[in-house]
């Protein structure tokens, strides 16, 4: 599903416009963007976990040379859903 048809189906099960829903959508993503960049974990019970984890500076390997590579320290994001969406 894109973004459009989330929307879409978002704004027929709500009542609301496509105009208003469209901004609530890209204002949730904002929000969860920036606190995922100062490093807050946000929790939507019963649907998806979003947590910010710090990766520390390291090396890696170029998989074409075989070279090692200076990696710096970043931010990494990753999503977890609810038990009871995840299908066994």
């Amino acid at each position: 599903m894109l973004t459009q048809e989330f929307v879409k189906a978002i704004a027929e099960k709500t009542g609301e416009t496509q105009v208003k829903t469209k901004a609530f959508v890209d204002a949730t993503k904002e929000v969860v963007t920036e606190a995922l960049e100062r490093g807050e974990d946000i929790e939507l019970k019963g649907f998806v976990s979003f947590v910010s984890k710090e990766v520390p500076a390291g090396t890696a390997r170029n998989p074409k040379t075989g070279e090692e590579v200076a990696v710096e320290a970043h931010r990494k994001a990753s999503a977890k859903l609810a038990k009871s969406l995840r299908k066994h």
